[in-house]
């Protein structure tokens, strides 16, 4: 009862937000989560602070998939009554351009097909279409916005939105949570070794062959296991959201090695200067999202195309020295540049 009381008063709240500021330039941010997984809450903080930085001028709404469903995707009719010619329309980030979560694809093609008067910015995605019918809707819908630029954070997604998007000008874009690698020194003690592993459709290894991987490397070195989805209620996360991830960071920066099968989760151990072994999943999500990162990365971030490979690298990054620092690459070379590329 305390939680829909809860999202009521959000609910409220964002609906007077968007009328106190009718006469304002405003900045609509669409598909924001409504969950705790902490990874596409960063990609959330992430935005409202990169808009923030480069848009000062503007007021920033950010809608969350599910409240803009919710009545016949009431809230996204509500925006509309309000929205003029000037004002931005952007789709958060994430793994939304695809039929394996219609919630997030469903509310994307309303607001491409509501807002044609408007400049449309999709923050990076991954793209994935599955069922013919429903890559055929996308086609039509995406294909008739005018003015979209949609930024595409791997080489297959861009690759993809370019035979299937010919009339949208794409961007191959990294994922906006690694403008927060090199941001900060994290000293302190390390030890252990994390594993952050997820537990859904995506994941290609059983929890058995993990926990065997896991048995392996105690041999070595003790080791942790989670995940980027928290059990924290998401009106916690809504208030708290930089804290929740700064605290997160923190105790990545406390390992010596990530082991993951998250995307997320690789960035986060870097944002953290923690080296990382990454594992495959069922798409292509991870394998082309680590070509993003530099030369100057590659000791710090490792592929493995198996478990096996996964416990070489393990062994050999256990005894390899780090000064747990990287560059500032990714804000200085890509989100810093983005707005002129989307003049």
């Amino acid at each position: 009862m305390f939680e829909k009381i809860f999202s009521i008063q959000f609910y409220l709240k964002t609906y007077f937000q968007i009328l106190k500021s009718r006469k304002n330039k405003k900045i609509f941010v669409f598909g924001a989560p409504y969950h705790s997984n902490m990874g596409d809450q960063a990609q959330t903080l992430c935005i409202r602070q990169w808009l923030e930085r480069t848009y000062p001028e503007y007021t920033i709404i950010i809608l969350e998939t599910l409240m803009a469903n919710k009545c016949d995707f009431k809230f996204v009719n509500i925006v509309k009554r309000y929205i003029h010619s000037q004002d931005l329309v952007f789709l958060h980030s994430g793994y939304h351009t695809t039929d394996l979560y219609m919630l997030e694809e469903k509310l994307q093609r309303k607001v491409v097909q509501e807002f044609r008067n408007n400049k449309l910015i999709a923050f990076p995605q991954t793209i994935y279409y599955s069922n013919e019918l429903e890559l055929e809707k996308a086609k039509k819908i995406y294909n008739g916005h005018h003015n979209l630029v949609m930024l595409c954070r791997d080489i297959t997604s861009y690759e993809t939105a370019n035979d299937i998007f010919p009339r949208v000008k794409t961007l191959l874009f990294p994922d906006i949570v690694t403008s927060r690698i090199g941001k900060r020194y994290w000293g302190g003690e390390r030890k252990k070794v994390l594993f952050c592993m997820r537990n859904d459709k995506e994941g290609l290894y059983s929890s058995e062959e993990i926990e065997q991987l896991r048995k392996q490397i105690e041999k070595k070195e003790e080791t942790d296991i989670t995940d980027t989805t928290l059990g924290i209620p998401i009106r916690k996360i809504r208030m708290n959201r930089e804290e929740i991830l700064n605290e997160l960071w923190t105790s990545y920066a406390g390992y010596k090695l990530v082991i993951t099968d998250r995307y997320h989760g690789t960035i986060f151990s870097l944002v953290a200067g923690t080296p990382v072994i990454v594992l495959a999943s069922t798409d292509h999500k991870l394998e082309s999202g680590v070509k993003w990162f530099p030369e100057s990365f590659s000791s710090y971030v490792k592929f493995a195309r198996s478990l096996n490979e996964a416990y070489e690298y393990a062994e050999q990054m256990l005894e390899t020295k780090y000064d747990y620092k990287l560059e500032d690459y990714f804000d200085e070379n890509y989100y810093s540049k983005l707005k002129k590329l989307l003049e």
